[in-house]
């Protein structure tokens, strides 16, 4: 099979999951309804999410200077955040392809050879993660009985077993299935460790080390810790702030989004083009799961989905503009460079 076809079959599968998810989280929601509470929505909130998420970007454009800069390199500022909006302007028509994106341009535009700049994107992917499986944790722990309740919507409620005993049900399969897994580890833990396919755990494990040992190095690591921080701080804020402009789902607490942040970092992490139906079908689960109408679960979804990607394309556009006018201002200063050799010579 052909790597064309491969790519064809795989935006297929991808268009296909985000269909399908979007049909799921629409199913018996009444559209009128749905255009009457979006109309009802106060959207200074959904404004103020919005400039968060750009003040979000322009960190992430920071960030990675910093660890550009070990490198033996320095671009301008704006090359770096520009190239960060186009990425992930990419990334909503070409799920995953966000990154060689955004190396690309920047390639470009600095002269930075581009095996260089991925390799720093890798490592802020792995910084990434595990400030997600921290929050993930956190959420967790606040929210332990909605992440159950989120499963027993899902699994138990459609074979209508009483409240007691898909408690009891969920709990169960949960920790069967826990079991199961440490089991089998045990047993064929050789085989496992020793297969191919587990090379990618293991260069995993390596990424983190190399990720953490990456960070001592920095000059200004506590700053690069700093800009983490906000990046992720921005990212709850973005969701939580967006509760404010429905009334009902003002009364949600600062607990409640941690959790609806999880399920929408969820629904971004599914490979649909942008999360399209994933993030909707996943952040109103979560809202039904909270007591939330699944109307009014989707209505969120929407506003917040919607917000956040007309940002990522305004913010991209703009990139990609920057970028247009750099390449040209880069042509031309080599044409009068080469044109200056040739007149000395």
């Amino acid at each position: 099979m052909s790597s064309t076809t491969k790519n064809i079959l795989k935006y297929t599968l991808f268009i296909a999951i985000a269909v399908a998810l979007l049909y799921f989280a629409f199913k018996g929601t009444d559209f009128n309804e749905l255009v009457e509470h979006l109309k009802s929505a106060n959207y200074t909130w959904v404004i103020i999410s919005i400039l968060m998420g750009y003040a979000a970007v322009i960190s992430r454009g920071y960030r990675w200077l910093m660890l550009l800069e070990p490198l033996g390199y320095k671009p301008r500022l704006w090359s770096s955040i520009h190239a960060v909006s186009f990425g992930y302007m990419f990334n909503i028509f070409v799920p995953r392809g966000g990154e060689l994106g955004r190396c690309g341009v920047m390639s470009r535009a600095e002269k930075i050879p581009v095996d260089k700049l991925f390799g720093t994107v890798i490592l802020e992917r792995v910084i990434d993660f595990i400030f997600l499986i921290g929050i993930m944790a956190t959420a967790f722990l606040l929210n332990i009985n909605n992440f159950l309740g989120m499963f027993e919507v899902e699994i138990v409620d459609p074979v209508a077993m009483t409240e007691e005993a898909s408690d009891h049900t969920a709990k169960y399969i949960l920790g069967t299935t826990a079991l199961l897994f440490l089991v089998l580890f045990l047993v064929f833990r050789k085989r496992i460790i020793n297969h191919p396919k587990f090379e990618v755990v293991r260069n995993f494990w390596y990424g983190l080390k190399e990720g953490f040992a990456s960070i001592k190095k920095l000059k200004n690591k506590w700053a690069f810790i700093a800009h983490s921080v906000f990046i992720w701080a921005i990212y709850y804020f973005m969701v939580y702030i967006c509760f404010f402009s429905l009334p009902e789902t003002s009364h949600l607490t600062i607990s409640d989004g941690f959790f609806i942040m999880v399920a929408a970092s969820l629904g971004i992490v599914i490979p649909a083009p942008g999360g399209m139906g994933s993030y909707h079908y996943l952040v109103t689960l979560a809202m039904v799961v909270l007591a939330i109408d699944k109307s009014i679960g989707f209505t969120f979804a929407t506003i917040v989905h919607t917000s956040q990607t007309i940002m990522l394309l305004s913010a991209g556009l703009i990139g990609l503009i920057y970028f247009s006018f750099a390449n040209k201002k880069r042509k031309a200063d080599e044409l009068s460079a080469n044109n200056t050799t040739e007149n000395n010579g």
